[in-house]
């Protein structure tokens, strides 16, 4: 179980975006913290000068909100924002449900699903796939390295909950997670690290393994920028080289987009 140290990330300092394409993973959670914390990451790797795109699991593409579908059908990159010209406010978002399951379904080619998303996402320096975690601990996974991020609660259940998706990512996706508890001032700090360490407790008895902890004080924001660029530097790299366009050509994309919209 770790603070975030000083240390952590500091590599990052002064570096340019390279070309390869990041990949952040983090796990919807309820009650709205998840997204906070989502905004206040995209915004540091956005002053650093890694614009980030998010594809968000979590909501469906529409005629209204086109998204990851229909950059998968169409073969369409997106440009990102030119260095200077984003607002700090500012936020690339796109709707993405139906397109990681279109992703997810079984692809003959061989290809890592999400390893599709960097001829389509390249201009951008940081993919952030947040969705819940039973479409992270799935087949879109394959090849992934990189722990998504989970967000522990505060409630009764929190230990619980949180070991439940670990088990679930565990045994689906092959995948560790890194678990993050915010922390409000000293008092809350010490509560965080009895409920982390009981959940590593937890992992190591019944998974055989355990997660990385972190503790954060969101108010402080040293730590959240020390939080981004330490998951800038351990992020998930999507290779170039991959085909955007699914094999099973764009009436399949089209037909899966009907069905997953019923």
């Amino acid at each position: 179980m770790l603070d975030l140290g000083l240390h952590q990330g500091t590599s990052l300092y002064g570096r340019m975006p390279e070309d390869g394409l990041r990949m952040v993973t983090v796990a919807c959670a309820p009650g709205g913290h998840s997204l906070e914390l989502l905004w206040s990451l995209c915004m540091h790797w956005q002053r650093l000068g890694y614009p980030p795109v998010v594809l968000d699991g979590s909501a469906s593409e529409s005629a209204e909100s086109p998204g990851l579908i229909d950059l998968l059908e169409h073969c369409l990159p997106i440009e990102a924002p030119r260095a200077g010209h984003a607002g700090e406010d500012s936020l690339a978002v796109l709707p993405a449900a139906h397109g990681l399951a279109v992703l997810a379904e079984p692809m003959p080619s061989g290809v890592a699903p999400l390893y599709r998303l960097q001829p389509l996402l390249r201009r951008y320096a940081v993919v952030v796939l947040y969705a819940p975690v039973p479409v992270l601990a799935s087949g879109l996974m394959a090849e992934i390295s990189a722990p998504p991020l989970l967000l522990l609660e505060t409630g009764p259940g929190a230990v619980m909950s949180t070991y439940a998706d670990l088990k679930r990512l565990a045994l689906h996706a092959n995948l560790n997670g890194t678990v993050l508890r915010l922390a409000y001032g000293q008092h809350q700090r010490a509560a965080a690290h009895q409920q982390l360490g009981t959940l590593c407790e937890c992992a190591a008895r019944h998974l055989g393994r355990t997660p990385r902890t972190l503790a954060l004080d969101p108010e402080h924001p040293a730590d959240l920028q020390r939080l981004a660029l330490e998951l800038l530097e351990n992020a998930q790299i999507l290779p170039a080289g991959a085909p955007p366009a699914l094999p099973s050509s764009r009436d399949a994309v089209r037909a899966s987009h009907h069905a997953t919209s019923h």
